[in-house]
C-alpha cells in the first residue's frame, strides 16, 4: 500500500495498493508485448505483476557460501586441472576461470582452435567447463555451430568421446555451454533422456532474474544444496526445453538427474 498525506491538514490525498499502480505503469508495454510476442506469455507476466500476493525474489540457503567444501577434497600444492574451454563468441571465460581459481582448481584457457591444431589435448585435464556466450552468433541454433565442429571432426570427436566415457573427469556447460553439449548428447553416456533446448515460447530474447529451487541429485556440483532457493541471472534466445516426448520427459524425472527447476516467488513449482 502506497499512501500519501498531508502533514499540515492531517488528511490523507492518496491511497492506492502498489500491485495496482504497478499494473497501470506496465500497461502499455503490456499492450505492445501482446501485438509484438506470444501474448500467451505477455498475459502471464502481466498477471504476475498485478498479484497483490506476490513475495518478491527471495533467498534460501541449506549450505554456508563461505565454507570451502573443495579443501577435503584438494590435497595443498596439488591442484585438478581444468580446460576453460570457448569458442567464437563465448564471453564469459574470464568470470569461469577466476570462479574456478578461487574453487581451487588450475584454470586453463582453452580455444578451441587449441583442441583442433593439436596445441592442447582434453586428456591433459581432470575437468572441462564449455563457458557462456554467443558462440557463431547462434546462427545454427544456441550452441549448435559449436557443437557441430566437435561432431563432423574426428579428431575431436574422438577426443571429446574419451573425455566422456572417462569415469575420472568433470564436465559442466554453462549458458551457451549448456546448450553445446546438450548437442553432443550422442557421444556423451546416460543421456538419453536428455532435451534440446528450443526458442523461447515469448519469441524474444530473455534477460531476467528468475527463481529456482535446486533439488536433491547426486553431483558434485550440487553436493550439499538441496532445499536451497536462489534469484539466479538468465539471458538467452533458445532456453526453453523441449522433450522428444513425454515419455522422455518421465524417463528423465525418474533417474533423479534434474538439478534444478523454475519456481514462483510463492514457491510453487513450474
Amino acid at each position: 500500500m502506497i499512501a500519501l498525506r498531508s502533514a499540515a491538514a492531517a488528511i490523507k490525498l492518496f491511497s492506492e495498493k502498489r500491485s495496482e499502480l504497478r499494473s497501470i505503469w506496465a500497461e502499455l508495454t503490456y499492450q505492445m508485448q501482446r501485438l509484438r510476442d506470444n501474448p500467451e506469455c505477455a498475459e502471464q507476466e502481466f498477471e504476475a505483476k498485478k498479484n497483490p500476493d506476490d513475495k518478491g525474489l527471495s533467498a534460501f540457503l541449506t549450505y554456508d557460501v563461505n565454507e570451502d567444501i573443495t579443501a577435503p577434497f584438494i590435497n595443498k600444492g596439488v591442484k585438478p586441472t581444468i580446460a576453460i574451454l570457448r569458442e567464437q563468441g563465448v564471453n564469459s571465460h574470464y568470470e569461469m576461470a577466476a570462479a574456478f581459481d578461487r574453487a581451487g582448481f588450475n584454470a586453463i584457457d582453452v580455444h578451441m582452435s587449441d583442441l583442433m591444431i593439436g596445441r592442447r589435448n582434453l586428456a591433459e585435464f581432470n575437468a572441462m567447463v564449455a563457458c557462456g556466450g554467443f558462440s557463431y552468433g547462434d546462427v545454427l541454433g544456441a550452441g549448435g555451430g559449436w557443437a557441430k565442429s566437435i561432431l563432423f571432426n574426428p579428431k575431436l570427436h574422438e577426443q571429446f568421446s574419451q573425455f566422456f566415457i572417462n569415469p575420472n573427469t568433470l564436465t559442466l556447460g554453462v549458458c551457451n555451454g549448456c546448450q553445446m553439449i546438450s548437442n553432443l548428447a550422442e557421444i556423451i553416456p546416460g543421456t538419453e533422456n536428455w532435451p534440446h533446448f528450443v526458442r523461447n515460447k515469448s519469441e524474444r530474447f530473455e534477460a531476467r532474474v528468475s527463481l529456482v529451487k535446486i533439488n536433491e541429485v547426486d553431483s558434485v556440483w550440487f553436493a550439499g544444496m538441496a532445499g536451497s532457493h536462489m534469484p539466479i541471472a538468465v539471458s538467452h534466445g533458445e532456453g526453453q526445453v523441449k522433450f522428444k516426448s513425454v515419455e522422455q520427459f518421465a524417463g528423465l524425472k525418474a533417474q533423479g538427474i534434474i538439478a534444478a527447476q523454475y519456481i514462483d516467488n510463492n514457491g510453487k513449482p513450474h
